[in-house]
């Protein structure tokens, strides 16, 4: 196995959506934070009562998950030594290409003030090498990335393997393309189903997004040598 290739998926990271803009809660979130209610991050936490009649509301207005998510896979000893590939598929199927120098802020409102600042200027920095960017789809990660297997985790629907299996059976491959959910609640779209080869569960219980990665990622900085 050369590199894995993490794509974080249906991520529940998007700015307010426009049929919000006029709530009186988004309208004061954006006047204390001094910014256009266009590019803020929609945030469960502080938008609770204006997204309980929004589609699909289960899934959306979780940033935080991804902040996890990119602490822990942009912090490991596989991304130090060029082994991992991030990407982000957000629940609007917008897809963001994370460069693997990057070191995501710790504190969660810098966090969310970087990815509004990307939804603005489509990169980040906007001058000089972007470190997050979009990019044009799904399409873009497999031409580029060239993976040779598409992997779904952690889903009720998928066949239960366990760990020891799963990690065995990647590293078959040359450079997998593992798909996890970065969402709170719900399921996958149809789409995600249709673009994974392989859909599995590990263990009996499906787990969240951050216990996933902790587990991924140490396993395979043992089985790769770079924990002892």
């Amino acid at each position: 196995m050369e590199k894995i290739v993490i794509l974080l998926t249906e991520t529940a990271l998007e700015t307010v959506p426009k049929e919000l803009l006029n709530d009186p809660v988004i309208i004061k979130d954006a006047r204390r934070r001094h910014k256009d209610a266009r590019y803020l991050i929609l945030d469960r936490a502080r938008h609770h009562r204006a997204m309980i009649d929004l589609p699909n509301a289960e899934k959306r207005g979780r940033p935080d998950i991804l902040h996890q998510a990119l602490l822990l896979i942009q912090g490991s000893l596989l991304a130090r030594n060029n082994l991992v590939k991030t990407y982000v598929h957000t629940i609007n199927n917008l897809v963001i290409d994370v460069d693997p120098e990057i070191r995501p802020p710790r504190n969660y409102e810098n966090f969310t003030g970087l990815m509004s600042q990307l939804f603005k200027e489509g990169k980040v920095p906007p001058y000089g090498k972007p470190l997050l960017k979009f990019v044009n789809g799904i399409d873009y990660i497999l031409n580029t990335e060239l993976t040779d297997h598409k992997i779904l985790l952690d889903d009720v629907k998928g066949k239960e393997i366990s760990w020891k299996s799963f990690i065995n059976y990647i590293k078959e491959f040359r450079r997998p393309l593992i798909m996890i959910g970065a969402f709170p609640r719900g399921s996958f779209d149809e789409r995600t189903y249709q673009l994974a080869d392989d859909v599995f569960r590990i263990g009996k219980y499906v787990m969240d997004t951050s216990s996933i990665l902790c587990r991924l990622l140490t396993i395979l900085e043992i089985e790769l040598g770079l924990l002892s």
